[in-house]
């Protein structure tokens, strides 16, 4: 392969770009994921991880492709990653995970609900790969497949979280949100019961806290919805993650529990207007 980005506007073959793969001794393995290059290769008492990521990554690069030639050149600047075991097993999984904090997703205009309504946004947050072996609970690698940017949450500079930021399209209608292969569509459902028009202009979604499923009927990852009630000024909104996605998911995969279930959920919004 002589340039980096010659296959990144290929179509890609499908959205599921995870599973299961079978390694013979001293085999590798690459794919295309976006603007990431990701090798992986298979020694008798190690597994080797080699990734190039480029300066700039834009969250349109949503196609992804195997890489037939395993022996290209990797483009500095690259990382890797060498994980020694007594001896490895053929198997490996590549698999999805969100993001391991929380995710402040900034609409491009801002969202109104009257006194009284309710309604359900769909937005999306970008995912992680980590890579799994038999005997291992924890993944050997977690990495953002698109690297997010960094971003204070919080009332003032003293008090909140360091987040990820992403500017989101979020939709009240499902089928206006595009199928992209490294993102994951969460379901938010605001009941608005106070007397006031609420207006909000960002939101903290709690990923770390949200467990991933997989719809083939939708061909999407989705997770929990989470249910935001409104009820005054005088008081935060009461937020509730469901235990199940929205009936619009269709039937759906388990792929993964809450990175760290429990986590805190109180902080989801600094400003209602």
């Amino acid at each position: 392969m002589t340039q980096q980005h010659e296959h990144i506007d290929r179509t890609s073959p499908s959205l599921k770009w995870w599973g299961e793969h079978k390694f013979e001794l001293n085999q590798a393995k690459a794919w295309q994921f976006g603007s990431l290059l990701f090798r992986l290769t298979r020694g008798i008492n190690e597994w080797r991880l080699e990734y190039h990521r480029p300066q700039y990554q834009y969250d349109y690069e949503q196609n992804w492709h195997p890489i037939s030639d395993t022996n290209f050149a990797c483009p500095q600047p690259r990382k890797i990653e060498r994980y020694m075991f007594k001896k490895t097993h053929d198997s490996f999984q590549l698999m999805p995970r969100l993001a391991d904090r929380s995710v402040v997703i900034k609409p491009v205009d801002p969202i109104y609900i009257p006194a009284g309504q309710r309604g359900t946004l769909y937005i999306s947050t970008p995912l992680w790969i980590a890579g799994f072996v038999e005997g291992q609970r924890d993944p050997l690698f977690d990495i953002p497949i698109i690297q997010p940017k960094d971003t204070w949450f919080g009332p003032d500079h003293r008090n909140g979280e360091i987040c990820y930021a992403t500017a989101v399209d979020g939709r009240t209608d499902i089928n206006m949100l595009k199928p992209r292969a490294f993102r994951a569509v969460t379901p938010v459902e605001f009941h608005n019961t106070s007397s006031q028009q609420l207006r909000f202009d960002r939101m903290n979604v709690p990923a770390a806290a949200l467990p991933l499923f997989y719809s083939e009927s939708t061909h999407r990852l989705w997770t929990s919805q989470i249910k935001v009630i409104h009820e005054g000024s005088d008081r935060p909104p009461r937020i509730r993650i469901e235990n199940r996605t929205p009936p619009l998911a269709g039937e759906v995969i388990y792929v993964h529990p809450p990175r760290s279930p429990g986590g805190a959920l109180f902080n989801m919004f600094d400003s209602f207007f």
